[in-house]
């Protein structure tokens, strides 16, 4: 399957025989963004056309310059970015494996595997989407930022299998290394979630009481962080949730029960 998806991604990068090849890879790379910038602006048929043409320029760059590092990952990423928004998953996914392989130990070796896992899982293969984002988690050098992108979305695919208790692990692991309040409030809220769906209500109350107490304060700073933290725990959709459940579970518990 792989063969075929990346033969078809290498067909749709070949550049066509008006683009030249410039003297350097940095200076392929640079024509080939000035290209993707003339699609700002356009729709419809016209934004098809353009984004069409840049990544034909961000194909120059792989089949001039193939081994250049830094420069192809960065050249296949971006087409990888354009084959995604015109629907083209599978040469999507052959750019993002060449973004990681050009990219080992960089940036983009991370968003690359990040992007694959994102195409497994809007396929519905969450099996597939959850081992690219755990090698996201194996990359020792990879930024905070990737690692978290990884915890969330990870979590997100458990919940997607119903596997609960993997989902609330990765959320609270996600919360655990947070890059400010913010995060640790969507992280808890589906935490809370997926508290809800394994049926205990009580560890889903506790864990929002928890994280209210030790919001609340910070949200009433008079700071443009705080009034995005008050709207951060406004959307939070667990405590909706939470009160319709424990609603329907007194219901259910004061309804006369039938003899069998």
């Amino acid at each position: 399957m792989f063969v075929g998806i990346l033969m078809t991604s290498l067909l749709l990068a070949q550049p066509s025989e008006g683009v030249e090849k410039l003297p350097t890879a940095e200076e392929q790379l640079l024509q080939a963004k000035a290209v993707k910038a003339e699609s700002r602006g356009t729709k419809g048929e016209a934004r098809v056309v353009a984004l069409n043409k840049a990544c034909e320029a961000y194909g120059a760059v792989l089949k001039f310059y193939p081994e250049s590092g830094l420069i192809t990952a960065e050249a296949a990423f971006r087409q990888g970015e354009i084959h995604r928004s015109l629907g083209r998953p599978g040469p999507a996914k052959g750019a993002f494996e060449s973004a990681v392989d050009q990219g080992e130990g960089s940036g983009w070796e991370a968003r690359g595997l990040l992007e694959i896992g994102h195409i497994h899982r809007r396929l519905v293969e969450m099996k597939d989407a959850l081992l690219y984002y755990e090698r996201v988690m194996k990359l020792e050098n990879a930024h905070l930022r990737y690692k978290n992108d990884s915890r969330e979305w990870t979590g997100k695919a458990h919940l997607k299998l119903g596997n609960w208790e993997a989902a609330i692990e990765k959320f609270v692991e996600w919360a655990s290394n947070s890059e400010g309040p913010i995060e640790v409030v969507r992280a808890t809220d589906l935490e809370v979630g997926a508290w809800i769906q394994l049926g205990k209500l009580g560890k889903a109350e506790t864990r929002l009481s928890q994280l209210q107490e030790e919001m609340s304060s910070l949200a009433e700073e008079p700071t443009k962080e705080s009034a995005a933290l008050a709207r951060a725990l406004e959307r939070m959709k667990s405590p909706g949730t939470l009160k319709k459940a424990q609603e329907e579970a007194l219901q259910e518990a004061s309804s006369p029960k039938k003899e069998g």
